[in-house]
């Protein structure tokens, strides 16, 4: 897998590890710890990289790739510079290092030093040029992006785009969490493109939902015509997938699993109305979209109930509707354990 050639550079740009770090992403989390118990010689720097990113922080706004490549090649040339004229610039700190009298104070010189350089370094690369909008858990958002297209946030999730597109580019967002896109058709065709860490979306005009939860991206398109240009890791690129309305697919670049089935559309968007939509769905899956939408945890006593299936509708701001139905169809207690934790008894 591509992660054990990452650096803590790497690591730090990785859109699932971000999320991680900067977001508590439960899917993310899970997939990242596993990854760490099966490579523990990469501990040391995955540690460096959280670290480094909780020390940053998650930036209003993030530059593309272009531009971030760019940038810190500025910054290298500035450092390298700086060292080879011995003239103080914006990685110098020479008069904070010479007010120090006590050799032991050096090592918090270079702490502090070290600091600097790396805000310094966040300043120059993750100003200006991208918007950035999220959402908290229980937090819906409508965005509309620069060329009337619009973007509806689900819960605890994130999208960033240029705050100005021409006509000659493509319109470019980039996704972590869940969001609904309807999309302005442009005379000249011109391509919206929606990144996650496995795919590239691809449309001129369309309405379609996308999920990047749990370490895999799902796309339901609603109308129109979408292209998926997947971006497997170890392999070579795969031809673009073409999906028609009522289509779903699910994919994983870092376990290259593939599925495309065909769907209610309506069901895979209806968080937007603050209700969740199940039809004939195993326990297990339920309990995971409530996991994503409502920040709770609900543990099954049983497994034999996570394969019992549920047809039905959950208002997002009031779950006891689930656990009362639950408690009719299948027998079972539902326990509250703590502020945001539940479980679930056969009878």
């Amino acid at each position: 897998m591509r992660f054990r050639e990452f650096t803590i550079s790497d690591f730090m740009q990785e859109p699932s590890f971000r999320s991680w770090v900067l977001d508590n992403d439960a899917g993310a989390a899970a997939f990242w710890e596993e990854w760490m118990r099966s490579n523990p010689d990469k501990c040391e720097e995955v540690t460096q990289a959280r670290q480094w990113l909780q020390v940053i922080g998650a930036p209003d706004r993030v530059p593309g790739e272009t531009a971030a490549a760019d940038t810190w090649n500025r910054i290298e040339q500035t450092i390298d510079k700086t060292e080879r004229s011995g003239k103080r610039g914006i990685f110098a700190l020479q008069p904070v290092v010479d007010t120090i009298k006590s050799r032991r104070w050096l090592p918090y010189a270079a702490v502090l030093a070290g600091i600097a350089v790396l805000y310094a370094a966040a300043f120059f690369l993750f100003s200006g040029g991208e918007i950035h909008q999220a959402t908290a858990m229980g937090e819906l958002k409508t965005i509309l992006l620069p060329d009337s297209s619009e973007v509806w946030l689900n819960v605890n999730s994130s999208v960033r785009y240029a705050d100005k597109w021409n006509e000659e580019d493509a319109r470019e967002v980039w996704i972590e969490g869940e969001a609904f896109f309807t999309v302005t058709h442009k005379r000249n065709h011109q391509r919206f493109v929606v990144h996650t860490r496995d795919m590239d979306v691809q449309v001129t005009g369309t309405a379609f939902n996308v999920n990047t939860r749990r370490v895999q991206t799902q796309v339901v398109l609603n109308n129109g015509i979408v292209k998926l240009a997947l971006r497997p890791h170890g392999r070579d690129t795969v031809a673009p997938i073409i999906m028609k309305p009522g289509d779903m697919i699910t994919y994983s670049a870092a376990t290259n699993e593939l599925t495309n089935k065909k769907v209610d559309p309506e069901v895979y968007s209806s968080w937007q109305s603050k209700k969740l939509l199940f039809t004939d769905t195993p326990i297990t899956e339920v309990i995971k979209s409530l996991q994503d939408n409502l920040g709770i945890t609900i543990e099954l006593q049983e497994e034999s109930l996570g394969r019992q299936t549920f047809t039905g509708t959950v208002p997002t701001d009031n779950v006891e509707v689930f656990f009362k139905t639950l408690s009719r169809s299948l027998q079972v207690t539902v326990t509250k354990t703590g502020a945001h934790t539940y479980r679930i008894n056969q009878e």
